[in-house]
């Protein structure tokens, strides 16, 4: 049988039992213990004393050990698009200075980025949005790293009996390409057909509704106040209250990660609510 010790031998007086002293890494504990089982000269004293000594040592290496492993933690990114991406990207970086932490980033995104976290392979997904139901195998750590608003936009002094953006039956809408789905309103627009067309860019949708090829636009708020500013048309589009939709980005970490525990989420949570703060 390989042998599990060393010949020296710590004095019977300091440890209570004169074993000899174990070189041994965690994972062969359980073979130490059926040798000292088999081993049938030895009394139950003695095996007791030593399966003591021996996961006395061993244990607080291994508790060291996964604390080191997790000053690192690997990241994804749901967001797909380039700058929601590069965004959640700047969270990271922000997150890893405030905590401390070493996150590094992994090129899974989408559906195969949340497939990663969720089977616990992956400790951390950015830009997640929190549902009337939340993922399961995902633990949402708070507040929102960010929120965008969705409002719909007309020409100013439109005549549409548009008042609030439900009553949308009849007229013809575009949309810029959202990094996550509006679900109430793509739901309602299913339901009722209405008109609406997709665009990649919000220069192209506001393009079609001032030549008249579409009676309204639905936008993220900031992007598009942006735009009509930059491009002087402050009085050429009014907004639409109450908002389509308000999303928050969230971070989440997953559950099923060996580094899930409550000291390092409370550690993320402190950070994001820093990170939350007018600087």
């Amino acid at each position: 049988m390989r042998s599990l010790v060393k010949e020296s031998t710590w004095p019977q007086g300091q440890l209570g039992c004169g074993i000899a002293r174990v070189e041994l890494h965690p994972c062969n504990i359980p073979a130490l213990i059926e040798l000292l089982l088999d081993w049938s000269v030895m009394n139950w004293r003695w095996v007791l004393c030593a399966i003591g000594t021996v996961v006395g040592s061993t244990v607080p290496s291994m508790l060291y050990a996964d604390q080191q492993a997790c000053e690192t933690l690997v990241a994804v990114s749901y967001l797909t698009a380039e700058k929601p991406r590069n965004a959640s990207l700047d969270v990271v970086h922000a997150l890893a200075e405030k905590t401390q932490l070493r996150i590094k980033v992994e090129a899974a995104q989408g559906r195969k980025a949340l497939a990663e976290v969720r089977s616990g392979r992956v400790d951390l997904i950015i830009g997640v949005s929190l549902e009337t139901e939340k993922d399961a195998p995902l633990d949402y750590l708070t507040p929102a790293y960010t929120e965008k608003t969705y409002r719909l936009w007309l020409r100013t002094g439109e005549q549409v009996s548009l008042t609030q953006w439900p009553e949308l039956s009849g007229l013809r809408g575009v949309q810029v390409i959202t990094a996550k789905p509006l679900m109430v309103f793509d739901r309602q627009a299913e339901q009722l057909n209405w008109p609406i067309r997709a665009v990649d860019s919000l220069a192209v949708a506001i393009d079609k509704v001032l030549q008249g090829r579409a009676d309204y636009v639905l936008a993220e708020q900031q992007a598009m106040q942006q735009y009509i500013v930059q491009h002087d048309l402050g009085r050429r589009f009014e907004a639409i209250d109450p908002p389509v939709e308000t999303q928050g980005f969230f971070v989440a970490m997953a559950k099923d990660s060996a580094c899930h525990t409550p000291a390092l989420r409370s550690r993320l949570n402190k950070a994001l609510l820093a990170l939350s703060q007018p600087q």
